[in-house]
C-alpha cells in the first residue's frame, strides 16, 4: 500500500503566509522530489516564482527572460483553464500545440535541469491566477504516485481554498499577512453593495495618484470578472467573491498589477522560422530548429537525410551569419528576440 502525504503542517499553516511552503514540503517528502517550488501563473501578467527549492538562479533567469512562453504547463492552463494534476509525460501525448510544446520542452529545457520528470499541481486562486506546485525528480514518477495525487487533489484544493478564505478574513480585520495572492501588495475588497471594506496600504498610495488609473479601477469594478483594464504598463483585474468568502460575501476583489503583461505561448518551430528566415537558408533554419530542440548533429543528419559533416558545415555557416560561436548563444539569441517583441 502506498504511503500518503502528511498534510498536518499544511493544515496548521492554513491562513498564514507559511501555507504554501508547508503544502509544498509535504508533497516533496511524499514524492522524493529533487527540485520543487510554487510558480504563480496569471492570465494577464508574466508568471513568477513564489517559492523555489534547489532551482538554480540561472534557470529562474532563463525562464523569466522568455522561456516561460514554451512552458507546456503554462500553455495548458492558459488554453484549457483547468486545474488539477498534470504529468509531463501525459502532456507529451496530447494532440496539437500543447503536445508539441511539451516535446520541445523535454528536448530543449529538461536536459539543462538534469531532471528526468516533472509533475504540476495547479490550484486556482482569486485574481485570475493559479498556483503551480511543481516537483522534479532525476528518476521518472510512477503511475501509483500519480494516481495517489489525483485522488488527493480534491483535498489539496480544499486546503488551498480554505487558506484563501482565512487570509481574506484576517485581512478584513486589518491584519497584515503574506497571503501569496496575485500581486498582493495592491488590492481592494468591496462588499456586495460596492462599498470598500478593505484596501491595502499600497492601494491607497498608488490608485489615487493617477486619474487614468482611478478611472480604470472604476470601470474594472463594473466589468465582467476577468476583463483586465490596461493603463500603460499597469493593468487592473476585478473578480467576484463567492458567498463563502469573507470578509465580503458576494463582493469583489480588485487588483492593480504592476508586472508586465504575459505574452502568448509559443511554438518553437514558428519562432525559429520567423526569426531566422531572412538571414538563413531554409536548410539552415531547419537545422536551427532541430538544434534548439536539443538534437545533436548525428541525429539532425539522420532526420534530414544528409551527412553529419554537412550538418557541421551548416552549423559553422549559421554561427558566422548570426555572429555567435555556441548553441547556447543561439538559444539566448532566440530568447532575446522574444523579449524584444514583448
Amino acid at each position: 500500500m502506498t504511503a500518503l502525504p502528511d498534510f498536518s503542517q499544511a493544515v496548521q499553516a492554513c491562513g498564514s503566509g507559511q501555507f504554501q511552503m508547508a503544502l509544498r514540503e509535504s508533497l516533496v517528502a511524499f514524492l522524493g522530489a529533487d527540485r520543487s517550488g510554487v510558480l504563480q501563473y496569471s492570465r494577464y501578467s508574466v508568471p513568477h516564482y513564489l517559492l523555489s527549492d534547489h532551482v538554480p538562479d540561472e534557470e529562474v533567469e532563463l525562464y523569466m527572460a522568455g522561456a516561460y512562453r514554451f512552458d507546456p504547463f503554462f500553455r495548458h492552463w492558459r488554453e484549457q483553464g483547468s486545474a488539477g494534476v498534470l504529468h509531463l509525460s501525459d502532456l507529451r501525448k496530447t494532440e496539437g500545440r500543447i503536445g508539441e510544446n511539451a516535446q520541445d520542452y523535454v528536448l530543449r529545457f529538461q536536459p539543462q535541469t538534469g531532471m528526468a520528470d516533472e509533475i504540476a499541481l495547479l490550484c486556482s486562486k482569486i485574481g485570475g491566477a493559479v498556483d503551480n506546485y511543481f516537483f522534479m525528480r532525476d528518476t521518472p514518477f510512477h503511475q501509483d504516485e500519480l494516481r495517489t495525487l489525483q485522488g488527493l487533489f480534491p483535498t489539496i484544493r480544499a486546503l488551498h481554498d480554505l487558506n484563501q478564505r482565512l487570509i481574506l478574513n484576517a485581512l478584513g480585520e486589518s491584519q497584515f499577512l503574506e497571503s501569496g495572492f496575485p500581486d498582493f501588495e495592491c488590492f481592494a475588497i468591496d462588499d456586495s453593495n460596492g462599498k470598500e471594506s478593505y484596501v491595502s496600504n499600497t492601494w491607497q498610495q498608488l490608485v489615487g495618484q493617477s486619474i487614468a488609473l482611478s478611472d480604470a479601477v472604476k470601470l474594472a469594478r463594473q466589468d465582467q470578472p476577468g476583463d483586465p483594464r490596461v493603463v500603460g504598463n499597469v493593468h487592473v483585474i476585478s473578480e467576484h467573491l463567492g458567498a463563502d468568502f469573507p470578509p465580503a460575501p458576494n463582493g469583489r476583489i480588485t487588483f492593480v498589477v504592476q508586472r508586465p503583461m504575459a505574452s502568448s505561448s509559443l511554438v518553437l518551430s514558428e519562432v525559429v522560422e520567423h526569426l531566422f528566415c531572412d538571414r538563413l537558408t531554409q536548410r539552415e533554419v531547419s537545422i536551427c530548429h532541430l538544434a534548439l530542440r536539443g538534437f545533436p548533429s548525428a541525429s539532425i543528419a539522420q532526420q534530414l537525410g544528409i551527412a553529419v559533416g554537412t550538418v557541421k558545415n551548416h552549423r559553422k555557416s549559421i554561427y558566422r551569419k548570426l555572429d555567435i560561436t555556441t548553441e547556447r548563444e543561439l538559444f539566448l539569441l532566440l530568447l532575446n528576440s522574444i523579449g524584444a517583441q514583448e
